[in-house]
């Protein structure tokens, strides 16, 4: 008789325990979604089944994949294979995300923040949790900053355009023989007004990217030339560092089509960094390769390096290295955002790796069937 009292209170003790969890759950502000090791879901939350507008006969038991459709920025169907519950079971590791939408019952979507997490228990995994929310407040009060930040940047072109012309005629004399004294202090207007319009450049680019207005126009190209182009550009400034830089391509690439413009842009920031971060007479390299599908382009140099504790954040905004502003202080931290920008726009990737005191190498891939055309209203600015 005990036997069967304990049997008993150890199934209440579970009932009440599954109870407060599936309380909690229920409770949590954002859409919890919990799924077995095959995909198939086990529970969901009223405030999934409110943002989805759907019932719970709709999911429970059904493959998370095919029951949920997720699109990607510009609306597409996401494959089953980059699905973020898909990509943490078969990771086996916790997958975040800003860049997906869900599609309602009524077929509208809305852009969510996902994290998907795989669940083990005992070293084994037993399933995993989607906890998403709607973003759709966030991606417009970053739409109205996108615009804010495009509309200052065309007002303040003009009056520093002004300034650079005066201060050019200045320095040319134009205006009557000025002292050394005064042509010093004029050249370092100059200076200050060049860096100006390099910010404001950066951000009117950056607000173009982002805002879906940037043009990409593909034509046949040749990376090579185009790389040999900029290193002619940068030649004085390599000069001038007495740096050593070695051309690696391998021979019979493709042409590949590309908005030469844009690329162009992505090998002047990083051969820029390169030289700029790299001590005198250091070395610089630029290989160029191909594989099945991608044409991949490094560019590595012996320099500064970055930090091992920031390396996540080298592709935010405004961010530089603590090493590299203490001996660059010119520097605005937003090219390699826009790099990234730029090349996961033309359909490749980028990464790198680093060690400080070192060397960094970054490489882009970009694949072999070309970037896709995009209509759009304005160009890069160089």
């Amino acid at each position: 008789m005990d036997d069967v009292h304990s049997a008993i209170a150890e199934k209440r003790r579970l009932a009440e325990a599954k109870a407060r969890q599936e309380a909690v759950l229920a409770a949590i502000g954002e859409g919890v979604v919990v799924v077995s090791d095959k995909g198939e879901v086990m529970f969901i939350n009223e405030q999934a089944l409110s943002m989805l507008q759907m019932g719970s006969e709709d999911l429970i038991g059904k493959h998370l994949i095919s029951a949920i459709e997720i699109l990607d920025k510009d609306n597409r169907p996401v494959s089953g294979d980059a699905h973020p519950m898909h990509q943490a079971l078969i990771r086996g590791q916790r997958f975040t995300t800003t860049e997906l939408k869900f599609k309602r019952a009524d077929g509208e979507n809305f852009p969510v923040s996902i994290t998907a997490s795989p669940v083990f228990l005992q070293g084994a995994l037993i399933g995993g949790v989607l906890v998403f929310r709607d973003i759709t407040r966030e991606k417009e009060v970053d739409r109205m900053k996108t615009e804010f930040i495009s509309l200052a940047s065309h007002q303040l072109r003009t009056p520093l355009s002004a300034m650079k012309w005066f201060a050019e005629m200045l320095l040319s004399g134009d205006s009557g023989e000025l002292t050394e004294e005064q042509k010093g202090m004029i050249n370092n207007i100059y200076i200050s007004n060049e860096r100006m319009i390099e910010l404001v450049n950066s951000l009117l680019n950056i607000s173009r990217i982002e805002s879906g207005r940037i043009i990409i126009e593909p034509k046949p190209t040749r990376l090579e030339e185009l790389v040999r182009e900029v290193l002619l550009e940068l030649q004085p400034k390599i000069t001038e560092k007495k740096h050593k830089v070695t051309v690696s391509i391998s021979s019979n690439l493709p042409k590949i089509n590309i908005d030469q413009k844009l690329i162009r842009h992505v090998y002047m920031n990083l051969l820029t960094n390169a030289i700029k971060y790299t001590p005198d007479a250091g070395e610089i390299f630029v290989i160029i390769s191909k594989n099945e599908t991608q044409l991949v382009s490094q560019v590595a140099d012996n320099g500064y390096g970055i930090p091992a504790n920031q390396q996540d954040k080298i592709f935010q905004k405004f961010f530089r290295a603590d090493n590299i502003s203490k001996v660059e202080t010119d520097g605005t931290g937003l090219g390699l955002y826009l790099v990234k920008a730029i090349v996961e726009a033309s359909g490749g990737q980028i990464w790198f790796k680093s060690q400080e005191g070192k060397g960094t190498s970054f490489w882009f891939s970009l694949p072999l069937s070309g970037s896709k055309p995009k209509t759009g209203e304005v160009s890069i600015n160089s």
